[in-house]
């Protein structure tokens, strides 16, 4: 009589993540290769199984191997890889960048300078694109990197013109930058 007081309650819903961590290898072998977008097929060539028990296994897991979902799995797991691609080469893009800017610090003729600048211009568009830059903070972050590569360059200017004696925008400073990159294409 006492059973017939106690309310109902249901058994609360498992995540799906734990669901599938008790699962036997042949269900567990099976579901990642369908996350992978194999086909039934190829997953019984792989697993050595029946390919009726690929898919009674991959149903009971809420995957079905029509055409449709094939394909929809597949372009989501190419999606995920392009992703995570585009994001090592804009990792790989900014190394770059840092190595670029530290050149321009050490060029040796103002050429030089514009040339590594034109390069690090280049990567950090080229790393824009990649990433998708919309965030402010990133935005602030190029924006500075720009500024100090504005006052490297007139570090560069400053330089040449103190050790030279004459203005930069001047007919003898382009004669001396030619005599220059004359005598470091012989070096």
């Amino acid at each position: 009589m006492a059973a017939e007081l106690i309310p109902f309650q249901p058994e609360p819903e498992k995540d799906p993540a734990e669901q599938l961590v008790d699962l036997p290898y042949e269900e567990q072998m099976i579901l990642d290769l369908c996350r992978e977008g194999k086909g039934r097929n190829e997953i019984a060539n792989l697993t050595g199984l029946s390919t009726w028990k690929v898919s009674t296994v991959a149903a009971k897991h809420g995957h079905y191997f029509g055409r449709a979902a094939w394909l929809e799995v597949a372009n989501a797991a190419r999606a995920a890889q392009l992703k995570e691609r585009k994001q090592r080469l804009a990792l790989q893009l900014l190394d770059n960048a840092e190595l670029y800017a530290d050149a321009l610090s050490g060029v040796g003729t103002p050429k030089d300078g514009q040339l590594v600048a034109k390069a690090l211009r280049d990567i950090l568009e080229s790393h824009e694109m990649l990433s998708g830059v919309t965030d402010d903070e990133q935005h602030e972050e190029g924006k500075e990197l720009l500024f100090s590569l504005r006052a490297a360059m007139a570090d560069v200017r400053e330089g040449f013109e103190a050790a030279h004696g004459v203005p930069f925008d001047s007919p003898e400073a382009a004669e001396i930058i030619k005599q220059e990159a004359k005598q470091h294409d012989e070096a």
